[in-house]
């Protein structure tokens, strides 16, 4: 019996899932094709791959198969071929979900789980992330984990034992990283103890390349309106952020967040300094607090960080990535293109992906179109 029909008793009739319609990712892709997607071998390649997964996943097997890591830089498509493949999945135990997203959920749903009841004599209680795997097993046995980064040793440490928990259920993870696996946390501090989790996940998934792949991100800001501001040194952008802000804003100013203390606000739109948003010591949980509350985000006075502004670097690649999965409107003014934010120390290699996002979010032309082709190796002429 295969591992999904295991899972799939808690979800229907056996029957159901044994005449489901078999995938063809092919026919999908080539539809992708059909309706304006740009030829790439890179994807492909992806798509080959996860075609074969998912045959596995209807065979007819005693093991689970290994899931994949779909890597490379941003905008190469990658959060698209996993749409792709979740979306083209005929059973209802799978999800799809952002990590960022999925790991604030495990906060939440670990702090509310009630404790273990008692069991027999001589057997140990389970522990909450075991309970907390087979929950999450249970209801799907394919997991798709959108922009997997952790920079937290905590959460690396706890998310190995969920994942080492969620692997002895048979569930299957695909997920998408700007990163291959050996190359996660380079140049983070006390990067060995992130060493297990590392190895559970090259054990349980294959890794597939998009590095070679088109940077579509850059290619779709060319014709759009910059939100991106550059300020020359001693100058401010407060004039054209206060014609910015007019604009978005609607409605009365609501009631404000206890951590942060706004510029200014109204109805779904908050202006904020970088320095309120990023040097306090806010997090994932508040960020999502923030993109509740708010539709379009004004940062002002964005710096050229050193490689010592690491923890203020990373507080605005996870706000940024946060925005960006909403889909809301970001406004910014700096005083470097994206590409020269942040360049050097622990939070560069992360920050390779905020740059990619903030020229897409703010439409960045001229110059930041060019830098950030640059600094993705890319001809600015594409």
């Amino acid at each position: 019996m295969s591992v999904l029909l295991k899972h799939y008793d808690n979800y229907g009739p056996l029957g159901r899932f044994g005449s489901m319609k078999k995938v063809d990712l092919f026919a999908v892709y080539q539809q992708r094709l059909n309706e304006g997607w740009q030829p790439d071998a890179a994807q492909a390649r992806a798509v080959m791959r996860l075609q074969t997964l998912a045959k596995a996943l209807q065979s007819d097997m005693d093991t689970p198969p290994r899931g994949l890591w779909l890597y490379g830089p941003p905008g190469r498509g990658k959060s698209q071929m996993l749409d792709m493949f979740m979306d083209a999945l005929p059973f209802p135990n799978k999800r799809r979900v952002h990590f960022h997203a999925f790991m604030a959920e495990l906060h939440r749903r670990l702090n509310a789980m009630p404790p273990a009841e008692a069991t027999l004599p001589g057997r140990r209680k389970p522990d909450l992330v075991e309970r907390l795997a087979a929950e999450i097993a249970a209801e799907a046995s394919v997991l798709g984990f959108d922009e997997f980064y952790l920079t937290n040793l905590p959460d690396a440490m706890f998310l190995g034992r969920l994942m080492q928990a969620l692997f002895k259920q048979g569930t299957v993870v695909v997920a998408t990283s700007n990163w291959n696996l050996p190359d996660l946390f380079q140049g983070g501090l006390n990067r060995d103890r992130f060493t297990p989790l590392l190895k559970l996940l090259e054990q349980h998934m294959e890794p597939i390349n998009l590095t070679d792949g088109l940077d579509y991100r850059l290619r779709e800001t060319k014709d759009q309106a910059s939100t991106y501001i550059m300020t020359k040194r001693g100058e401010s952008a407060e004039a054209q952020l206060q014609v910015l802000f007019e604009e978005y804003a609607q409605g009365e100013a609501g009631k404000p967040l206890p951590f942060l203390h706004a510029k200014r606000q109204a109805g779904s739109v908050v202006w904020a300094t970088f320095s309120e948003l990023c040097d306090q010591p806010l997090g994932r949980l508040e960020y999502q607090q923030l993109a509740d509350r708010f539709q379009t985000v004004i940062i002002e006075g964005i710096p050229q960080l050193t490689s010592t502004e690491a923890d203020s670097a990373l507080r605005l690649a996870t706000l940024v990535d946060i925005l960006y999965e909403r889909g809301h409107p970001l406004i910014v003014s700096a005083a470097v293109p994206p590409s020269q934010i942040c360049r050097a120390g622990a939070a560069a290699q992360v920050f390779e992906r905020t740059t990619s996002r903030l020229v897409q979010m703010t439409h960045s032309q001229g110059d930041f179109h060019q830098e950030a082709c640059q600094s993705s190796g890319l001809p600015a002429s594409i």
